[in-house]
């Protein structure tokens, strides 16, 4: 089960491409961004290492029944609400991004309902399926999709046209202080340790994580790479014009084999699966947080048949969704994704905290049960000594 806690910390590396973390980094280009990059690499990496290493000692349990274990009922449930509104948001505002950069690149003529009512029917079927279900397709769709997309980076990093002077003099900006939002904003890349809040219900007692260095790794590369590459395609100065950055830097690639010559189409494709590998993944846990807060409602982590619930629920994300694209715009996804983006990072920190309290309380329990019994004195055994 170790694979599948990398198969999240990939997808969702791989995904601050969608939530406009390169975009947000650029845009700060000059005023703090790169030297936000190496505090966000360790936090995010101390954030991971924590909360990986509480979980561990809590297998077979989401993060819903250690609130329960260890918290009154009504703040595990204030608590369960706080996670759908963050996992919920995050996904919607990955279907929306994604089904306008479809409409942009592909047909702007065609209504932007359209797209995001196909990739909402979608995510719904498959956000609906029990935990294990989303599991197994997790590791179908990355396998599907990933080595195609680090051949794209691999390409992009190669490319003849890759201006390194301009990102050279993008990373000597190192030396101003680092800018806030930017910080916050790039340790997303390693918020797919986080994942386990939910997932951590299909491990088995006794697991133990390995390779745990292959986080720091992963996230430095896919911070990295997304930030610098298209400061090196598109110059120091331009490539701020740019909202969807990355559909606009694949678009420079060309393939001189098969029918398609440009790499856009090719990059489209494989983000479709991984912007729909997001919103189930997000959906899925917004729905089981749901669901928490309802003792009618056991967790369980295989169903043979999809409880009525997990419609509903899903269903109303759909139409959350699809009241947000009808009120929003660029601009404004822009504004929420950068307050989404905050958020998540300061309900990393109090989750982690939380953890840690829990681990230490849970130690402190066992320890109780493992003391002998205190020896009272016996006045009868004293009187007979004297």
């Amino acid at each position: 089960m170790i694979r599948f806690y990398y198969y999240h910390v990939v997808y969702v590396g791989l995904m601050n491409i969608m939530m406009l973390v390169p975009a947000l980094l650029i845009s700060h280009r000059f005023s703090g961004g790169v030297s936000a990059i190496p505090l966000a690499i360790a936090a995010g990496t101390l954030i991971a290492y924590l909360t990986s290493s509480c979980f561990q000692r809590f297998p077979g349990l989401g993060l819903p029944e250690i609130f329960d274990r260890f918290l009154p009922r009504w703040l595990a449930c204030f608590l369960n609400g706080i996670g759908i509104v963050i996992w919920a948001t995050g996904g919607i505002i990955v279907l929306y991004s994604y089904s306008n950069t479809i409409g942009l690149f592909f047909n702007p003529e065609t209504s932007p309902y359209i797209n995001l009512t196909i990739m909402a029917i979608a995510c719904i079927w498959a956000a609906s399926r029990c935990s294990r279900s989303v599991q197994f397709t997790n590791e179908m769709l990355l396998i599907l999709s990933t080595p195609m997309i680090f051949w794209i980076l691999l390409k992009a990093m190669l490319s003849p046209w890759l201006d390194w002077d301009a990102i050279w003099i993008v990373a000597n900006q190192v030396t101003k202080p680092p800018s806030a939002i930017s910080f916050y904003a790039a340790t997303f890349v390693f918020s797919g340790a986080m994942n386990a809040t939910l997932f951590n219900r299909l491990t088995k007692p006794g697991y133990k994580l390995r390779y745990r260095w292959i986080i720091p790794l992963i996230g430095t590369m896919f911070l990295l790479v997304s930030f610098f590459v298209p400061i090196g395609f598109h110059g120091t100065q331009a490539v701020g014009n740019y909202l969807y950055i990355w559909s606009v830097t694949t678009d420079c690639l060309i393939m001189k084999y098969g029918f398609i010559q440009r790499v856009l189409y090719l990059f489209l494709l494989l983000y479709t699966l991984l912007s729909l590998l997001f919103v189930m993944n997000t959906w899925h846990t917004a729905m089981e947080f749901f669901k928490a807060c309802f003792r009618r409602y056991p967790p369980a982590t295989d169903q043979p048949r999809v409880p009525a619930v997990n419609w509903y629920v899903c269903i109303a994300l759909a139409a959350i969704t699809f009241a947000y694209a009808y009120f929003t715009n660029d601009l404004r996804n822009r504004i929420l994704s950068e307050i989404w983006l905050v958020s998540r990072f300061f309900i990393e920190v109090i989750l982690t905290a939380l953890l840690l309290l829990f681990v230490y309380m849970d130690r402190r329990s066992k320890q109780r049960r493992r003391a002998p019994p205190k020896s009272s004195g016996n006045p009868a055994s004293k009187a007979t000594g004297s």
